[in-house]
């Protein structure tokens, strides 16, 4: 499955400032610094009093202040693979020091122990993980048992450009958290309850939301499986 990392073009080494994962987490963060479907997301997610929350792709950081706003006690671990995300993330968390932590890391491999978490939340994102599987083994591993994971991803048309791209890379439309196959997965990592539905922003785009959780400690058939 393509990355879109993929999307760079050219050849030969290229200053950082002019790389294409660079500049484009650059317009990223300042397209996405606000965003009407972390509101969404978040409220989906029903953040907890105490909750421990890992948000895999974070960005720009709106939806990981969201989540350490939502309850008391609440802590975030928000990580994301693009430095200048992670840079505006952590200047916009300064006034939450000590409930959110920022992490530069990639889905399939959280910088995050072992069942730490108790939310693992990530806001249109899973669709651009190198390797989706892996990263749902990451969540898995990092989960608690009885946590939650929680995937929301915008619903692209037929025309967007992250659809042509992944048509023309690699034959199919990409792959969102609420494709059927996604499903598959969790099933076979051993995540229970899987679920999608629709979720609309405040401004109307359609996103679709999957929502599973981890056997709980001690459950018939709570057997986790290890993930390598």
């Amino acid at each position: 499955m393509p990355h879109h990392r993929d999307h760079a073009s050219g050849h030969g080494h290229r200053p950082w400032w002019k790389s294409f994962r660079t500049t484009a987490a650059i317009g990223y963060s300042i397209r996405h610094y606000g965003g009407a479907w972390n509101a969404a997301a978040v409220k989906r997610a029903g953040v907890r009093r105490d909750d421990r929350v890992v948000d895999i792709g974070c960005g720009p950081g709106e939806s990981a202040l969201l989540a350490a706003r939502a309850a008391p006690g609440v802590r975030v671990v928000a990580v994301d693979p693009a430095w200048p995300c992670c840079a505006v993330t952590r200047l916009r968390s300064l006034g939450r020091i000590g409930s959110i932590r920022v992490r530069r890391g990639a889905a399939e491999r959280l910088p995050v122990a072992d069942d730490w978490a108790t939310l693992v939340l990530s806001v249109n994102a899973f669709h651009h993980w190198a390797d989706p599987q892996r990263g749902l083994a990451e969540a898995l591993r990092i989960l608690a048992p009885g946590g939650r994971l929680v995937l929301v991803d915008e619903d692209f048309p037929p025309d967007h450009h992250h659809t042509r791209f992944h048509r023309e890379h690699a034959g199919t439309a990409p792959l969102h958290a609420g494709s059927p196959e996604v499903a598959g997965w969790l099933a076979g990592l051993g995540f229970t309850g899987v679920a999608v539905e629709p979720l609309e922003d405040a401004d109307g785009t359609p996103h679709h939301c999957l929502i599973a959780r981890t056997p709980d400690a001690g459950a018939e058939g709570g057997t986790r499986t290890p993930t390598g």
